[in-house]
């Protein structure tokens, strides 16, 4: 597998002498508004201070990025809930140490001229998904199948990946409907002639979240709490500072025009986790959503999956 190198975060002790530091391989399924309290963070010399060096890995979804971490080629993903809980059920325990959003954050879009008005439409359709056994997958199997229509027999899952793949695939007409998350969701509609056919952004659901296996916390759990204390406090950060949120969107988003920055900086707050923590209620959700395909995973229990254990006393 190739991973490719995303950002390095190198740490100097104030003096100005390099101080011994502590690497963690993140691997990142998506850049999105859970990746914020990340570039937060460094942006605002938080990991610094911790004495950690940050090596992050962009993958093209969730599954790839679930992939190394069970290989131990990172330390840590920004990964769905979703995973921890798959990983778990398969004897490879590991663990959801903090929440990034409590809302599921994706939206099903189509072109504004499609012939398809509502999930009733789906069959004979091609629809666009990050990758197999993600979210995105999770989620349109999970409403599609309420309907009674089978999303392996009566349409075409399309693994297109996030953001621009996704809008391009739409475009071309390879796809009748995409997924996409915030703030591409925002992006794409405020860009051109688009129609939201189901929107999941309501949901509390437990969605993006630092996951870790067992192994590595049992023999890093300093690094591991060092490392979210510097992550919650960027989170804390964006929900308490509007400005510190805009400053971070328009690093993460340059093309982003100020309307659209300011759009995001009302809206992103809600979607956030508070403090890492993840809530019952989304996890409940979650667990709804992965039964329904796999009732195995049904009979995982929240304290199975999550822990407290690492983040920073509130």
């Amino acid at each position: 597998m190739r991973l490719i190198l995303f950002v390095t975060a190198t740490i100097l002790a104030f003096s100005g002498v390099a101080q011994a530091q502590t690497v963690i391989r993140l691997g990142v399924a998506q850049s999105s508004i859970g990746t914020l309290p990340l570039l937060a963070a460094d942006q605002n010399g938080f990991f610094a201070e911790e004495g950690i060096e940050l090596d992050t890995y962009q993958f093209r979804g969730g599954a790839p990025t679930v992939q190394a971490l069970a290989s131990g080629s990172i330390d840590i993903c920004v990964c769905a809930g979703d995973h921890a809980v798959r990983l778990s059920s398969r004897g490879l325990s590991a663990k959801i140490i903090a929440g990034l959003t409590e809302r599921h954050g994706y939206a099903m879009l189509a072109r504004g001229d499609s012939e398809v008005t509502g999930l009733e439409d789906f069959p004979g359709r091609t629809l666009g998904i990050t990758s197999p056994g993600s979210l995105t997958d999770n989620s349109a199997r999970f409403v599609l199948g309420d309907l009674g229509i089978n999303p392996d027999r009566d349409l075409t899952f399309a693994s297109i990946g996030v953001g621009i793949p996704m809008r391009a695939a739409l475009d071309t007409g390879s796809i009748d409907v995409g997924l996409f998350t915030t703030p591409d969701v925002q992006a794409v509609m405020a860009g051109g002639d688009y129609k939201i056919i189901y929107d999941f952004r309501d949901w509390d659901y437990t969605a993006l979240d630092l996951i870790a296996l067992d192994r590595f916390l049992s023999a890093n759990g300093d690094a591991a709490r060092s490392f979210l204390r510097a992550v919650i406090r960027a989170q804390n950060l964006l929900n308490e500072d509007d400005e510190a949120l805009r400053n971070v969107l328009s690093e993460m988003y340059t093309n982003f025009d100020a309307a659209l920055i300011d759009q995001l900086v009302e809206e992103i707050p809600e979607s956030l986790a508070q403090g890492g923590i993840v809530s019952t209620g989304g996890f409940d959700r979650m667990i709804s959503v992965l039964g329904a395909n796999e009732p195995e995973l049904s009979e995982i229990t929240y304290d199975d999956v999550v822990t407290r254990e690492y983040l920073p006393a509130p």
